[in-house]
């Protein structure tokens, strides 16, 4: 079967740089969980990248349990068999390489023209990520494509996490809400049981 080759709907050339582009989409995607959960969601960005984190999230005041997310979004969509793609190539060096349920990938379309994501966006765990998108080893780097259709009646791979902005938040409550109680009995009873002990320093693995 034959298919037509990807040309850019909107043209690639942008006096953004990368930097810009980069800087502002991670606001703008902390802008919609904030207003999004009505501030419901406590949003923060790390001081350090190595661990790949843009964004990390949680429920206020509820500090056992936060969802990091990395950004990745483009500002060109591609033209492919009659479908508008938000195309998105990545390379991740295998040693930092985390697959987590705890860590997401935002995937959106800034319309720099509009100032803000196109629906749909994407908001992926990270496993679904490293097994789908086309992953693909080039020497210690491994290499993805992720290319979700931006037709909202597409029946594609990446259509059950395809979502309007404005539901994202909703989103990220529901599954932090789903996983809280799980945490809270998992840590409660070690905590308890150690901070009586003079000289305790109580060390968990980050969620």
């Amino acid at each position: 079967m034959q298919t037509s080759r990807a040309s850019p709907v909107i043209p690639a050339v942008s006096p953004l740089s990368n930097v810009q582009f980069s800087r502002f989409t991670e606001t703008e995607v902390a802008k919609i969980l904030t207003f999004g959960s009505d501030g419901l969601l406590e949003v923060m960005v790390p001081m350090t990248d190595d661990e790949r984190r843009d964004i990390e999230t949680h429920l206020k005041q509820k500090f056992r349990l936060s969802l990091a997310i990395q950004v990745k979004a483009r500002h060109v969509l591609v033209r492919r068999n009659r479908a508008d793609l938000l195309e998105i190539r990545f390379d991740e060096k295998r040693e930092r390489l985390v697959t987590d349920p705890f860590f997401w990938y935002f995937f959106g379309f800034m319309d720099v023209t509009e100032m803000h994501f196109r629906a749909p966006v994407f908001l992926v765990p990270s496993h679904v990520v490293h097994a789908s998108a086309d992953p693909r080893p080039h020497g210690d780097l491994m290499r993805f494509t992720f290319d979700g259709s931006m037709d909202r009646q597409s029946k594609d791979r990446w259509r059950p996490y395809a979502c309007d902005p404005s539901e994202v938040a909703g989103r990220v409550v529901k599954f932090l809400r789903a996983h809280e109680g799980h945490k809270l009995a998992a840590t409660s009873g070690v905590a308890g049981s150690m901070i009586v002990k003079p000289g305790t320093i109580l060390v968990e693995r980050a969620a």
